[in-house]
């Protein structure tokens, strides 16, 4: 039987680049070759042991003995697939992947943490011309902040606040601009990100480190708070977040009649005072769980025709498959690497 490479998961903090079987095509199912790969904040918290989203079903499939984990964010192209496949796709495409409804790509069966993989082809969005191979792997954190800003219901003359400027809190600035803001707060601990954000379109920023947020967002509305708030920061402070110190933040800065959407994973419980989202008539809300293919190409369009700039955040680029590991390490230490986006390998 044909064998590839792929990093195989044995424990947390332990995965290792083995010879591992080709992918086996399943009925209407697609193999792809893998160009460029990311791993995940999400990916990097599971493989390090820290609770996030899918946790207890990665914690059971190690009990269970080695796996092939991790690896739904990618540029790749597809090699096979039937070309009476409902979803117009065919060999040679260009694909990147959003979720699917069979499961998670790299949790539910083997993602492109190897050169080859096997996926349904609900989650594969056709890539157009106009934007590079590193920017399609970077797609999928995209994605789903067009899927937010269109659930937010953001639109000409809006203003939000976006409390965070890592991946998705630059990526949901940037689309709430491409959707019509007229005003985008950025608030974050570390300047030089905060001089990206102004770089790529956001209008004021806020240097938490020097500042008070509450009082400076008061400041600047006239005491009315902000309608739209994206908290895009918490999270384990392992990983370099806040914990869920901004979402007290969000809920001050809040307008009244206003929405807050929280993006990340909380890894411990947080402490809310409802009575206060009560007495401001706020709509706490979360991400939905699925963005679908047409809004990754939606998203692709949008990089292609520069209305949103997504580039400048890939700050490492790798080359190789035994860098993967490396990509991880430098994912989960970004202060210490001066990285933005994950760590990118290009493996074709």
């Amino acid at each position: 039987m044909k064998s590839i490479k792929g990093w195989v998961t044995y424990s947390f903090n332990d995965m290792r680049l083995e010879e591992v079987p080709y992918p086996k095509s399943k009925p209407g199912w697609a193999i792809i070759k893998t160009k460029v790969v990311q791993p995940s904040i999400t990916e990097v918290q599971l493989f390090y042991g820290e609770r996030s989203s899918g946790f207890d079903k990665i914690k059971k499939g190690l009990s269970e003995g080695p796996k092939q984990l991790f690896g739904h964010e990618f540029c790749a192209e597809i090699v096979e697939i039937d070309d009476k496949n409902r979803f117009g796709l065919f060999v040679g495409d260009r694909v990147g992947a959003t979720h699917t409804e069979l499961g998670t790509i790299g949790r539910d069966f083997p993602g492109c943490f190897s050169e080859y993989a096997a996926v349904p082809p609900d989650a594969l969005a056709k890539i157009p011309e106009g934007i590079s191979d590193w920017e399609v792997a970077a797609l999928q954190p995209l994605t789903s902040c067009v899927h937010n800003i269109q659930m937010l219901g953001v639109t000409l003359g809006d203003t939000v606040l976006v409390l965070g400027q890592g991946v998705m809190g630059l990526n949901s600035a940037q689309c709430a601009k491409a959707a019509g803001a007229d005003t985008v707060i950025g608030v974050d601990r570390r300047q030089d990100i905060l001089d990206l954000a102004a770089k790529l379109g956001t209008d004021i920023t806020i240097n938490a480190s020097k500042q008070n947020v509450v009082e400076a967002v008061m400041d600047l509305s006239h005491g009315k708070g902000i309608p739209y708030v994206i908290e895009a920061a918490s999270g384990s402070p392992k990983m370099g977040l806040s914990g869920g110190s901004t979402v007290s933040d969000a809920v001050a800065c809040v307008a009244k009649g206003g929405k807050i959407l929280s993006i990340p994973h909380f890894d411990q419980p947080v402490t809310l005072d409802f009575n206060v989202l009560r007495a401001k008539r706020v709509a706490y809300m979360f991400p939905p769980e699925l963005a679908s293919p047409k809004e990754m190409t939606l998203a692709a369009r949008l990089v292609a025709q520069k209305r949103i700039r997504i580039d400048p955040m890939i700050t490492h680029k790798l080359e190789g498959i035994e860098k993967v590991l490396e990509a991880v390490e430098i994912t989960g230490n970004k202060p210490k690497y001066g990285a933005l986006n994950p760590a990118q390998v290009r493996l074709a």
